[in-house]
């Protein structure tokens, strides 16, 4: 018994030796490498990707021509509530556009079926009319049956050729976002099929977006801004259309707009509830790229967010 058990602890020893020289080894291999030894090595943090900001400061987007008391109108069509006329448009579907009867907004007269040569749209406003408004209760002009057309070129000459039976007047129910980007002073019609717009660039959910800033419900803001004054668009609350996050005072470098959803989202309009961020004294700002960073960070009490009661016409054109 004693034999074997000397021979048992011999070899148990003999392991022992090679282990304490394979480890020894394995140290001095570590220590000439180039990353020093250490008990824990920690792994580098993964990065947060966020989408380059375009320099660029316009956009060309399709132009539409239309009739406002004899002159010519230019409107950019964005938006509609009606998604066949959408996607034959390829323009944006906003279901959220619907949440008020087409009825409240000014009538766009679009002529179908036998028209005058070269009859475009018929405007029943345009910018710096009271009742202006971007948005729009599309309806359908019809000739009637054996009645010789004219150019249309007036709401009131419409109405009153509705009036004598010659032509019908249909609203369709489709509301369309179709905001007035030049005022004419000619009757004739021009050649140029785009429009080059002043484009904005905003963040949702880390990507970058593109749209127009076009209509706005404050007269101070208007102006500023060199966009159109709708006082029509305060008919409705603010509260009742998506937040625009708009980061003002102390900031992070490069910040632009933080939207709060974009087309394809259920609640997309591209009305928006103007709402100001503003991060807290002490507080080191970060780069702002998606509305629930937005919240959490008002809710960590790191920064306010306050509605500003103001309405923007602020269709989203591209989708990063």
């Amino acid at each position: 018994m004693t034999k074997d058990g000397s021979g048992l602890t011999r070899r148990l020893l003999m392991r022992a030796g090679v282990l304490s020289a394979a480890v020894a080894m394995a140290g001095a291999a570590c220590s000439n490498s180039s990353t020093p030894a250490s008990s824990h090595v920690s792994k580098p943090k993964p990065t947060v990707t966020v989408a380059t900001l375009p320099t660029a400061t316009t956009i060309a987007q399709p132009v539409v021509y239309g009739y406002y008391d004899g002159h010519v109108d230019s409107m950019l069509s964005t938006d509609v509530t009606n998604q066949s006329q959408a996607t034959a448009q390829r323009i944006n579907y906003s279901a959220a556009l619907a949440a008020g009867p087409a009825s409240a907004y000014p009538a766009l007269y679009m002529v179908t079926g036998t028209a005058a040569p070269h009859q475009p749209v018929v405007f029943s406003t345009e910018p710096g009319e009271v009742d202006y408004n971007p948005l729009w209760n599309e309806t359908t002009v019809q000739w009637k049956t054996g009645v010789a057309p004219v150019l249309l070129v007036k709401d009131d000459q419409i109405k009153a050729l509705a009036s004598k039976g010659k032509l019908t007047i249909t609203p369709t129910g489709i509301i369309l976002n179709c905001p007035i980007v030049h005022v004419g002073k000619t009757h004739a019609l021009p050649m140029a099929a785009t429009v080059s717009q002043p484009v904005v660039y905003g963040y949702y959910d880390g990507h970058v977006d593109s749209m127009l800033s076009t209509d706005v419900n404050s007269k101070t803001q208007a102006k500023a801004q060199h966009i159109n004054f709708s006082a029509s668009m305060a008919a409705q609350l603010p509260s009742a259309f998506p937040a625009l996050y708009v980061v003002k005072g102390t900031m992070a470098p490069h910040q632009p707009v933080v939207f709060s959803t974009q087309p394809g989202e259920a609640d997309y309009t591209p009305l928006w509830d103007v709402t100001t961020v503003r991060w807290k004294p002490g507080v080191t700002p970060v780069l702002l790229v998606k509305d629930d960073q937005v919240k959490a960070l008002g809710a960590q009490g790191k920064l306010t967010i306050v509605p500003s009661n103001i309405v923007l016409n602020c269709p989203i054109v591209k989708v990063g």
